[in-house]
């Protein structure tokens, strides 16, 4: 595959981390407490590319890596990716970038993994931004096209043939509001991503590695109730790859001190990324000067 240009000024614009022996793409400007973004599927430290400026230039340090398995990340094929194993990764990262507790921004199926990382390790987060996500994962069920990738046999059908004039049309329908706010060349890239480096196992192997289990969803709820971090909610309003559902129970579930509706879709990095960015250092800048505690959560 040829690489993309958006691919390769992002790619020019990080560096590379060998952690536990894989190496680990990482995009990161600016000084100042960090604000980790976390990404989901099917994206990468991409999605974030339009934001670390302006958390930077708000006197924070903006951080993003790609998960290993995707994006310019190794994507080994003896590795376990499922939501428990990459939240690890979370914390490895964390540690070989030597990071101080951080102000967690999480999106997409990285809400129940970062949330799972943030729980066993509460003394390193200060706040936490949740970001169309889905943490009632009982009752999660994805909707088309990302449920044909946790389909046997469908799936490897559906990955190779992958296009761009097929995916551009899946973002503008579901992904964004604002038809503008994605193109032909940035579509490109996000296949690139997903595709390069032998991705197709990889990404398959985390789209099957979902836990949608009562257990974990009240383990979820539990964990991050006990650690009482500041979180706030920051939601594409015209959401349609989650459902209503989610956004519900976030809402009732947790003591959010903030709500904000973007006007945008799934993608809302992509669509108002300096709305978005203002938001989370608004936030951070609000719980800065709060005294640093940790706090229990459940076993």
């Amino acid at each position: 595959m040829q690489k993309p240009r958006l691919v390769e000024e992002h790619e020019a614009a990080g560096r590379r981390v060998v952690i536990d022996g894989q190496h680990i793409f990482v995009r990161e400007e600016g000084q100042g407490e960090p604000v980790l973004l976390l990404h989901g599927v099917p994206s990468s430290s991409f999605l974030y590319r339009k934001m670390l400026t302006p958390i930077a230039e708000a006197g924070f340090r903006a951080i993003s890596f790609d998960f290993p398995g995707v994006g310019l990340s190794d994507k080994p094929k003896d590795l376990e990716y499922n939501w428990h194993a990459l939240a690890t990764w979370v914390g490895r990262v964390v540690d070989a970038l030597e990071l101080p507790p951080v102000h967690l921004v999480v999106h997409d199926i990285a809400g129940p993994i970062g949330i799972e990382w943030a729980i066993h390790n509460p003394v390193k987060v200060r706040s936490i931004t949740i970001t169309n996500t889905l943490l009632d994962v009982a009752h999660f069920s994805p909707l088309f096209p990302m449920w044909t990738f946790r389909v046997p046999v469908m799936r490897h059908v559906v990955f190779s043939t992958m296009n761009t004039p097929t995916m551009l049309q899946l973002f503008r329908q579901t992904g964004v509001k604002n038809l503008e706010a994605v193109d032909a060349d940035t579509v490109a890239s996000y296949i690139y991503l997903l595709k390069c480096n032998e991705g197709h196992h990889s990404f398959l192997e985390i789209m099957a590695g979902f836990d949608l289990t009562e257990q974990h969803r009240d383990w979820l709820r539990d964990g991050l109730l006990a650690i009482d971090k500041p979180m706030q909610l920051i939601w594409g309003e015209h959401e349609v790859a989650i459902p209503r559902a989610q956004l519900d129970y976030i809402c009732q579930a947790f003591p959010l001190r903030e709500e904000h509706m973007v006007e945008a879709r799934h993608f809302l990095q992509e669509e108002q990324p300096e709305v978005v960015a203002e938001h989370i250092t608004s936030f951070a800048k609000s719980v800065a000067d709060q005294p640093k505690r940790a706090t229990n959560a459940p076993s």
